[in-house]
């Protein structure tokens, strides 16, 4: 992990192009550009609160931005694994040409999600100025989440990224393994609606203890208990290590499938 972050330090004007890279080419052609990054997130705030206020009756306090807070955090974890998957494979090119370290093209796709999860987070101070909601000294817990989140993608991605390069099945089971997993993180509801003798195997899903810790800090106000963070930050952690040892195990592998 210390050879990595040497590597990372030493290569960082590359990383940062290509961070400016991913943002500028996401939306080149789009007349709307990094609107888009905001369109989705409020699609998706306005159809579940309009299917969740008035058709399936799920009665939570100032549920619209509810559910905002949930798709941000959750649009992040998702955008940041999935987008990340053709790292590799779309940049054969520049691999061919120059050494760096490989890791470097899914950590860039990360770290350019990672500006839209920010700029995401800016856009719902709006809606919680609308809908009545203090803001409190919780609000500078806020990095610290962000830092477990952007662990935990890290790591996600580049795992995946080294099994999705050599075998190519592995970005459509991904993508299935996302849609179930977004019905068993409280996205869209709160997580009391789970049985209480189910819930603490339910809150060992890292991105629903997350989603949890957003909450609780920008509507309520609190800083969560380390005890309930504990699951997604010993899991991030994990996941670093592990994502990074396979990556490199795989990245040799790489030049047969390009």
């Amino acid at each position: 992990m210390l050879s990595l972050f040497v590597e990372l330090y030493k290569y960082r004007q590359l990383l940062m192009r290509l961070i400016g890279r991913d943002l500028r080419v996401r939306y080149k052609r789009s007349a709307l550009g990094l609107l888009w990054a905001f369109a989705e997130p409020l699609f998706m705030m306005a159809l579940f609160s309009l299917v969740f206020s008035f058709f399936l009756r799920i009665n939570t306090p100032n549920y619209p931005v509810f559910v905002l807070c949930g798709i941000v955090v959750w649009s992040f974890f998702q955008t940041g694994v999935v987008y990340s998957l053709t790292a590799i494979s779309g940049n054969s090119g520049l691999i061919k040409k120059i050494y760096f370290p490989r890791e470097i093209l899914p950590l860039a796709t990360v770290f350019g999600r990672f500006v839209h999860f920010f700029l995401s987070l800016l856009l719902l101070t709006p809606f919680l100025i609308w809908f009545n909601v203090p803001f409190t000294l919780a609000l500078l817990y806020l990095p610290i989440l962000a830092l477990i989140e952007l662990v935990l993608v890290c790591g996600a991605a580049l795992m995946l990224t080294g099994f999705c390069t050599l075998y190519e099945d592995v970005a459509f089971l991904v993508n299935f393994a996302f849609m179930g997993l977004f019905y068993v993180s409280p996205v869209f509801y709160p997580v009391e609606m789970i049985p209480l003798n189910l819930r603490p195997w339910y809150m060992l899903n890292p991105v629903a203890s997350l989603i949890s810790a957003y909450r609780s800090v920008l509507l309520e106000g609190h800083i969560p208990a380390l005890a309930d963070l504990a699951p997604a930050i010993i899991f991030a952690l994990i996941l670093l290590v592990i994502g990074t040892k396979v990556f490199r195990h795989m990245q040799w592998q790489f030049a047969e499938v390009l």
